[in-house]
């Protein structure tokens, strides 16, 4: 299950998770388990062994796992899609930064002082930056780079005040003020939002600023060599359109002579001292650079296979899916919430026992002497760790119309069925007789089942979404979070296989009636509960609510929404799918990482201006944030 954070750490799509204390049967005692259990067992266990190395796009291992799915769909009997490359539908995500040849930072003062730093030695570019061939830029001090104001805890800190830093290069200094003070407002040595490296480089954007230059805070190079921070030290992801180069103290100070100014030491020493901004412009200095961050596509694919149907019904579709990818070996930027961790990332119950109930539902479905009346379409998903890539894809690039696509299923994390038999349904609500059907079907099943209605409730941050936004009914099982969640400990001898059997009876059960339906269910939007709404990407440090659908595709120059959540402030105020937020309040906004950092500078009930993209025109629209769900 995609992680809430926009692009692994942030993430579109929050969703309520349904805590549960993930009781499956103890490793030391034998289990017997039916003929469907051993299924589900070979599956989770291919797919989540060390072997496919966390399943990563991009990796041997989730080609591995794609190869086993698809000759298992051949093997039932399905056949391949229509217009897809055998069982594949391919598509591309972003790949790994990689830094180009030849990086150049050099800078000319007055009376022909000029400097040329060297790679590795005096500079290197960071991977969450951009690509930028820069001349002749002028250069502002912004100490630590930040911008804070926190009425809680009445911060109010800002080093671009009074400073025109338009089409500049701001140098700044890493983390926060005054980390000896354990009583400073900036949390002493305790990292906060405002000391990250996200926060520095959109918040010079925000400004205006044209390139960025940080050098190591003091503390930090204490007793260590004084060298640039490595290219991929804050992630590969790219965070803003602006280049990002991280250089050395010895280069700083050279260049802070150069433009006759006090050694970063002591202006250090200055911010500290009184916990004020020091900030200036470096006269008479002029800024070249040209950096090459090159980000490559990699491409990975969604896995479908077919069952057709038969009589009047044939032609319309309803699809079974789940999906496939996870972390890899985890890391920055990937979702993992083992900090800094590299070990293998199984995802054994996020998401092999998905993608393992996908696999065991086209065997039962496939293996029945009576034909179906409507095609089924069965399908693995990557991409979904990335923002639901894969299923936003299918979505749109359909194999099979979705006018005729008369409901989604969607399995994912369906591995920890704890003793009280608590299963989760989502989506019971997008269509009339979903929740009846549900709760009668689960209940004499002996599940105790919790419905959750719709987006507006809090929808599982899950492929089937990539669906509901195309106005087609879903239905989402779930078997709730747990501590192993996006951790290298969810593997396989946690499962509850036991478990997995009864959801995949049920599972099949349920299915068999949407199938069979001679009328196709109409799509419904919950009606939000008062005071209620799903939270929107990354908000843990933001209070209010927007509920936007932002995509992940960042060929656009702005934030592009594939929709916005019903009830919202979003949606009240106009946006609609395919808009681009270009500014939010007074600040421009080029990635989803500056759109996410400006969310953290409002409060509930303040009124903003939203200006957008929407054809070729800009719109401006007013909105008024909503408290988050939950704060």
């Amino acid at each position: 299950m995609m992680t809430s954070d926009p692009r692994r750490l942030l993430r579109p799509l929050g969703f309520i998770l349904v805590m549960s204390a993930a009781s499956v049967a103890a490793e030391n005692s034998p289990v017997v388990l039916n003929a469907s259990g051993n299924r589900l067992k070979a599956d989770v266990s291919y797919l989540a062994d060390d072997a496919r190395d966390g399943r990563g796009p991009g990796t041997a291992g989730i080609e591995a796992a794609a190869d086993y799915i698809a000759t298992t769909f051949k093997e039932i009997g399905l056949k391949p899609a229509a217009g897809a490359e055998g069982f594949f539908q391919q598509f591309q995500l972003p790949g790994p930064a990689k830094l180009g040849d030849n990086p150049t930072l050099s800078v000319a003062g007055s009376k022909d002082r000029n400097l040329k730093a060297e790679p590795k030695s005096d500079f290197t570019p960071l991977a969450i930056g951009s690509s930028g061939d820069l001349k002749d830029l002028p250069v502002v001090f912004v100490g630590y780079g930040i911008t804070a104001k926190d009425d809680e805890t009445k911060l109010d800190y800002d080093d671009y005040a009074g400073l025109d830093v338009k089409g500049k290069a701001v140098l700044l200094i890493r983390k926060t003020p005054q980390q000896a003070n354990k009583d400073s407002k900036f949390s002493g040595r305790n990292l906060n939002r405002f000391g990250a490296f996200r926060h520095k480089i959109t918040n010079a954007f925000s400004h205006g600023a044209a390139a960025v230059l940080i050098v190591n805070d003091a503390a930090t190079v204490k007793g260590q060599k004084d060298v640039p921070l490595g290219f991929t030290i804050a992630g590969n992801e790219q965070n803003s359109k602006l280049p990002f180069v991280s250089i050395s103290r010895a280069f700083a100070d050279s260049l802070l002579d150069v433009a006759g100014a006090a050694k970063l030491a002591e202006l250090e020493a200055e911010i500290d001292t009184d916990g004020k901004p020091h900030s200036k412009d470096l006269e008479g200095l002029k800024l070249s650079t040209t950096v090459e961050v090159k980000r490559e596509q990699q491409t990975t694919k969604n896995v479908i296979g077919v069952l057709e149907g038969s009589g009047p019904l044939a032609d319309e579709t309803i699809v079974i899916g789940g999906h496939y990818d996870h972390l890899g070996r985890g890391g920055l930027m990937s979702g993992s919430l083992a900090f800094l961790s590299r070990d293998i990332h199984n995802g054994a119950d996020d998401n092999a026992s998905g993608t393992s109930m996908v696999l065991e539902m086209a065997r039962r479905l496939a293996r029945r002497t009576d034909p179906l009346p409507r095609r089924v379409v069965f399908m693995a998903f990557s991409g979904e760790e990335r923002g639901l890539l894969g299923s936003q894809h299918y979505c749109d690039n359909p194999l099979y119309s979705l006018d005729k696509t008369v409901m989604m299923f969607n399995f994912d994390m369906v591995g920890r069925l704890n003793d009280e038999g608590e299963l989760t349904i989502f989506g019971t609500g997008s269509s009339p007789t979903f929740g009846a059907l549900a709760e009668a079907l689960g209940t004499s099943a002996g599940f105790k089942i919790k419905q959750v209605a719709g987006i507006s409730d809090g929808i599982g941050g899950s492929d089937h979404q990539s669906f509901y936004q195309k106005n087609i009914p879903v239905l989402f099982a779930f078997t709730g979070t747990h501590k192993d969640y996006h951790r290298p400990s969810d593997d396989t001898h946690l499962i509850n296989f036991v478990g997995m059997s009864r959801i995949a009876d049920l599972g099949e059960i349920l299915l068999l009636d949407l199938i069979r339906r001679p009328e196709r269910p109409s799509f419904t939007k919950p009606v939000p509960k008062e005071g209620k709404a799903s939270a929107d990407p990354g908000r843990a440090a933001v209070s209010v609510y927007f509920g936007s659908i932002p995509s992940y595709d960042d060929s656009d120059k702005g934030v592009k929404l594939t929709g916005v959540r019903d009830g919202s402030p979003a949606e009240k105020a106009g946006l609609k799918a395919n808009d681009v937020i270009i500014k939010f309040g007074d600040k421009t906004i080029g990635t989803i990482y500056e759109y996410t950092e400006q969310l953290g500078n409002y409060k509930p009930g303040d009124v903003v201006d939203v200006v957008v993209k929407r054809g070729d025109a800009e719109v401006t629209l007013k909105v008024t944030l909503a408290p988050r769900p939950g704060g």
